[in-house]
């Protein structure tokens, strides 16, 4: 059942819970709830675009969408997620814009808690922890990872082939001869698009791309070596650099995170 149309049999309920599955390359193209939205990743990776904004929803942060907001998401990989649904029509107030927010420790488990909470009876509880929640959304750091999926169809070619192989080491003019464009051109096409380099995108996809290894058993020097890195402590370093916090302790949370949801649905 889509996310409306369970929204519209259950008009009376404060908050709903839905588990969504996305295929490799698979597009929910824009579309709105009449709810508010928390998007909160379980596995792989996606680029949501809103409020004209494209962002990378990874493991450590969660997404809100006001209701009303069109918005349209693509999963790079096998992607789930959990999906909260706030109505709008409760006692408690959300706030107006969307907002993609650092996830504490504290703010995940009550997170889990309102996804469990969403399948019991509404009460005063339910209302109170909602209003933790808005709470929470307020004070929570924004945390932005830019897009990295291009629209031009010559740098769009450079990040299929870099998600195939993410270690190759093409330098930008020989991938210039290999997609029929100019070096120049396409070191513009970057910084037009992504306000950086070709070599400072390249890193950014990798550590991207290192976030569904990490919920392998692949070791962390397997994990950069087979990203290109030169070494487990370059990788490192740029992963703390964009995620705030370094590979083992995103893999604990991540895996946290799954163990909380698979026990939520057996209880």
């Amino acid at each position: 059942m889509d996310a409306n149309t369970l929204i519209d049999i259950n008009q009376q309920k404060q908050l709903l819970a839905k588990t969504i599955s996305m295929p490799a390359g698979y597009l929910d193209d824009y579309h709105q709830h009449p709810w508010h939205q928390i998007i909160f990743p379980v596995s792989g990776l996606l680029q949501s675009e809103i409020d004209k904004r494209r962002v990378v929803v990874p493991h450590n942060a969660l997404l809100y969408i006001p209701a009303g907001t069109p918005h349209k998401s693509v999963a790079f990989t096998h992607t789930e997620f959990s999906s909260l649904y706030l109505n709008p029509a409760s006692k408690v107030t959300f706030c107006h814009a969307p907002k993609s927010c650092l996830v504490t420790p504290f703010f995940k488990e009550l997170v889990l808690l309102l996804l469990k909470q969403a399948d019991a009876h509404d009460n005063k509880a339910t209302e109170n922890l909602l209003r933790v929640l808005n709470d929470q959304i307020i004070a929570a750091a924004n945390y932005d990872i830019p897009l990295l999926k291009p629209k031009d169809r010559r740098t769009l070619a450079i990040f299929e082939g870099l998600i195939d192989q993410p270690a190759t080491r093409l330098t930008l003019a020989q991938w210039a001869l290999q997609v029929g464009a100019s070096e120049r051109t396409l070191s513009r096409l970057f910084a037009k698009e992504f306000n950086q380099s070709f070599r400072a995108w390249r890193q950014h996809l990798r550590l991207v791309l290192s976030l569904e290894l990490l919920s392998t058993n692949c070791s962390i020097q397997n994990i950069a070596l087979n990203l290109g890195f030169a070494s487990d402590a370059a990788y490192i370093s740029a992963f703390k650099a964009l995620f705030l916090n370094t590979p083992h302790k995103y893999r604990q949370f991540m895996l946290q995170t799954k163990t909380a949801r698979s026990l939520s649905y057996c209880q």
